[in-house]
């Protein structure tokens, strides 16, 4: 499948469509700006492209080329420029700008000093504890505060990005999906995409993203943190023991163990506060319960992890996966989130 070979006028009806587009640059601006894309400029690199340090206009800025291998060039490309270009939020990386020429995907970011958090190392508890609730706000807009209700579908630690001052900003938007009305259902779409180790079992078996398998990405996430180690885990099947990240089978282990806080990252030294620990271990590990209808919603993570309100209550033993799930048990309906499920897709890729 070739979409790159797509005519322009196709990008720029889908962008331009858009009321509040950022701003188009000219290929030869970017390359100026980048050095002509010169490997000493190369921030990092993922499945959706190859990033670059550049200065543009006196101010240094990322520009993403979007790689011509990437089989979802096209549609990554115009759901990154459509969905972020119009949300402004001081957890959110900010998009510049973007320019299409001569079958080049390029976008322009706001530049983030102390890169992806998966890069960091030796980060503070107190560091730490900013970053988990920096990105569960950027993730509560996304679901609860934009006028579309949106699903990232791939929160992970490389797309946390850090400033200066290592507050979090939630990026990476290619494989976003808007709801567009409050009472739509499902937003139909072709494959299953996401990074293996932060997708939810169900996902699996029913080839439906939803806010749910959101908030699943996020409890990984919280417990990456907390944990100092990678997720882990890959592409398996519900129905095998370990159908879950190995990272959540291990902290739970911990939990039923009464030996929580060993979970925490040795590298801190005992260095954290001991309830906030607690706190968001068992959070992420509620975030990541086997039943999506006993998840929190982002509104109840924020007023946990604030101590606005207590944890849900999470069982000792963790349950074993079942599909059709039971219903929820501690969700009310000012949490609860209706029309977030996308119609099921045919093709699993991982990034």
């Amino acid at each position: 499948m070739q979409l790159l070979d797509d005519p322009n006028p196709t990008i720029e009806e889908a962008i331009q469509g858009s009321s509040t587009a950022p701003r188009k640059f000219k290929l030869k601006e970017l390359k100026i700006a980048t050095g002509n894309f010169n490997p000493r400029n190369k921030l990092g690199k993922g499945g959706f492209g190859t990033v670059y340090k550049g200065i543009l206009e006196g101010k240094e800025v990322a520009v993403k080329k979007v790689s011509k291998k990437s089989t979802q060039g096209k549609q990554e490309f115009i759901s990154e420029v459509t969905t972020i270009g119009n949300l402004r939020h001081r957890n959110l990386v900010k998009l510049i700008g973007w320019a299409y020429e001569r079958r080049e995907y390029l976008l322009v970011y706001e530049y983030m000093p102390n890169g992806s958090l998966d890069r960091s190392s030796g980060l503070t508890w107190a560091t730490r504890i900013g970053i988990i609730v920096g990105s569960a706000h950027a993730l509560d807009y996304l679901h609860n505060g934009c006028e579309k209700r949106i699903l990232h579908r791939d929160i992970k630690a490389s797309n946390i990005m850090l400033n200066l001052d290592y507050d979090a900003k939630l990026g990476d938007f290619g494989l976003a999906r808007t709801i567009r009305q409050s009472d739509q259902t499902h937003h139909s779409t072709k494959e299953v995409a996401g990074t293996p180790g932060y997708m939810a079992p169900e996902i699996f078996l029913t080839g439906r993203a939803t806010v749910e398998t959101d908030v699943y990405g996020f409890g990984v996430l919280m417990l990456e943190v907390a944990c100092g180690r990678r997720p882990g885990g890959g592409v398996m099947c519900p129905d095998d023991d370990d159908y879950s990240s190995n990272i959540v089978k291990k902290v739970w282990e911990l939990y039923r163990m009464g030996d929580l806080l060993n979970a925490a990252d040795s590298g801190m030294n005992g260095d954290f506060h001991e309830e906030e620990m607690a706190r968001v271990l068992i959070l992420g590990l509620t975030c990541c319960h086997p039943n999506p209808n006993k998840r929190p919603s982002m509104k109840l993570v924020l007023k946990v992890l604030t101590g606005e309100s207590e944890a849900p209550e999470l069982p000792l033993e963790r349950p074993a996966f079942v599909w059709p799930p039971l219903p929820p048990s501690f969700k009310d309906k000012d949490y609860s989130l209706v029309g977030s499920q996308l119609t099921a897709f045919t093709e699993l890729s991982g990034r």
